[in-house]
């Protein structure tokens, strides 16, 4: 494990349980040790094989200057979640946060916190199922696919073959093209929900009727072994387990083992994304 370290960052910032203390604000000083694998750019010496310093001091001074926290606890937690999810890279990370004049009576150099979060504990696998049957089907379910490569959040993508698939729901339609692809992301289960929606609008997709024809469609299945269930989102997606033209392609991937609906039917071809 290599490791850099940023220390000692002077920030103004407005964390406190007291009243003056997020009205005034006072001087932190941040320690950040970033853990890496193994730092490339020591036998390459080249600027993009190791990390962007200035990106991680920003990172530090926004979130000490925007955040009114009550606990430098939770000043140094945050910290660390943010600079992990800046750079995939980054394996663990340690936060020191020093509060030299923190109101507490009596002579001290300072009031300190140590952090320490690794990118295991910020990291989820999830599933989404990808559709298309409008247009060149491929080609949208090509560029969606590069749209989830394209953010820095999700990494080691894994995805079946492509299905033609009969609709479910309303028939009088073309044919879809399907497939389910598997990554770990940083991404929270609303803001992969948030990104999704956002390649859905980027390829075009309008919604005229329900399950009815669409340029792509994407669903979130899994994020990790977790269960949400509010008004935007339910994970693990509700009917899944009814529609073959996912259960197959999560039995490719060995994320399903179970029975699978023989209603329509749902056909491997030969062509494959990249």
């Amino acid at each position: 494990m290599d490791f850099i370290t940023l220390k000692r960052c002077k920030v103004y910032g407005y964390t406190g349980c007291l009243d003056f203390e997020k009205e005034k604000g006072q001087y932190f000083y941040v320690t950040c040790k970033l853990g890496i694998s193994s730092i490339e750019g020591k036998l390459t010496d080249r600027l993009e094989d190791t990390i962007d310093y200035a990106s991680i001091f920003e990172i530090i001074k926004d979130t000490v200057e925007s955040s009114r926290f009550n606990l430098i606890e939770k000043l140094a937690s945050e910290i660390s979640f943010r600079v992990l999810k800046n750079d995939s890279r980054i394996e663990e990370v340690h936060v020191l946060v020093e509060k030299p004049d923190a109101p507490v009576d009596g002579d001290f150099d300072a009031m300190m916190v140590e952090i320490s979060q690794t990118r295991s504990e910020i990291c989820h696998k999830a599933v989404l199922s990808l559709g298309s049957n409008m247009g060149d089907r491929q080609e949208n379910l090509q560029q969606a696919i590069d749209l989830l490569r394209g953010n820095k959040e999700i990494d080691k993508l894994r995805f079946a073959s492509l299905y033609e698939t009969q609709p479910v729901g309303y028939d009088d339609q073309p044919d879809f093209l399907n497939t389910c692809v598997e990554f770990e992301t940083t991404l929270t289960p609303h803001e992969l929900l948030l990104f999704t929606q956002s390649i859905e609008k980027t390829l075009h997709r309008v919604k005229t009727i329900v399950n009815g024809p669409r340029t792509i469609d994407l669903d979130i299945l899994l994020y990790g072994t977790q269960r949400y269930d509010d008004n935007d989102l339910v994970i693990p997606h509700p009917r899944m387990y009814e529609r073959a033209f996912v259960l197959r392609p999560l039995n490719e991937l060995g994320l399903y083992e179970g029975e699978i609906p023989e209603d329509k039917y749902v056909r491997k071809i030969e062509e494959s994304l990249i």
